[in-house]
């Protein structure tokens, strides 16, 4: 048998444990997970997820039936008690084929990541959906979800900015980064979860139109809902707006217990975490504005 690299990821304080005959460089996955590779962290991870990556001499073929097609880069089928997720991306307009197939038992703890090297240079999925996929499932067991948002540290304290592509989530980011003390964490994928000392907003490897993808932690003060408008203002929604929300998770919609884990967590954020919506238009007049409500 190859010797296998051990290669620790740590994202939202879950320990992606990836071993695999190819190293990280030959993965093609330094550039975006290397800034979440793990290090000697005295904490505790809040859950550890085996993944072993293996190579196909062929395009990887999914097990048993079909269960959820979104229309996007990958279908869900399931065997068993085991998921298979078969992942695809077009290539220059030709028909996609499936790159990629993430095995995952009924918890999301026990994984195997089966893809076909083509090409050079060639990269592993992890880069990308077969990554986003493990942490949007495996989140779900430590108390969170994963939100199309953005967000950033103002000197202790978390914003996380929700809102369709187009809203402003990027757009607010580059606003705040000019003020002293505001750490950038990501612009289109933030992990949020509530947590023994309270909810905790964390930065993904996943950004948005500015690619912003810091490793980057801090204490969640406030959800923001945003819309453009030609005046500024903001207002603090009630936990009814949870159906706002939700339409901007990543949700589970393949398995009906996970859906139902997803809602859980949902609602315990809303119970601590302040929700506003914010209508503005993208100027630094904002700033002060949100500040005021922290």
């Amino acid at each position: 048998m190859a010797n296998l690299h051990n290669i620790p990821i740590r994202i939202a304080n879950i320990l992606i444990e990836l071993t695999s005959p190819l190293s990280a460089v030959e993965l093609g996955i330094e550039g975006r997970l290397g800034p979440f590779r793990a290090t000697n962290s005295p904490e505790k991870p809040l859950a550890r997820v085996a993944l072993r990556w293996e190579e196909s001499p062929s395009p990887p073929v999914p097990r048993g039936d079909l269960i959820y097609d979104p229309g996007s880069i990958w279908k869900m089928y399931r065997d068993g008690q085991d998921n298979y997720a078969a992942l695809a991306y077009q290539n220059e307009g030709q028909a996609a084929r499936v790159q990629s197939v993430l095995r995952a038992n009924a918890v999301w703890n026990d994984l195997t990541l089966t893809e076909q090297r083509t090409g050079t240079p060639w990269q592993s999925l992890l880069n990308v959906g077969a990554g986003e996929l493990v942490l949007r499932a495996a989140i779900l067991f430590t108390g969170g979800l994963v939100f199309h948002s953005s967000a950033l540290d103002d000197n202790g304290q978390g914003i996380v900015f929700i809102g369709h592509s187009g809203a402003g989530k990027s757009t607010q980011v580059e606003l705040w980064c000019q003020e002293p003390g505001v750490i950038a964490m990501n612009d289109d994928r933030i992990a949020v979860r509530m947590e023994a000392n309270g909810p905790m907003c964390y930065g993904t490897p996943w950004g948005g139109t500015a690619d912003i993808a810091r490793n980057h932690a801090a204490p969640l003060a406030a959800l923001i809902v945003l819309e453009q408008a030609p005046e500024n203002a903001i207002q603090p929604l009630a936990p009814a707006a949870a159906s706002l929300l939700a339409a901007r998770a990543f949700l589970p919609y393949w398995d009906p217990a996970l859906m139902q884990r997803a809602f859980t967590n949902l609602n315990a954020i809303l119970a601590r975490v302040p929700v506003y919506r914010l209508r503005c238009r993208p100027e630094r007049a904002v700033i002060p504005l949100v500040r005021s409500i922290l």
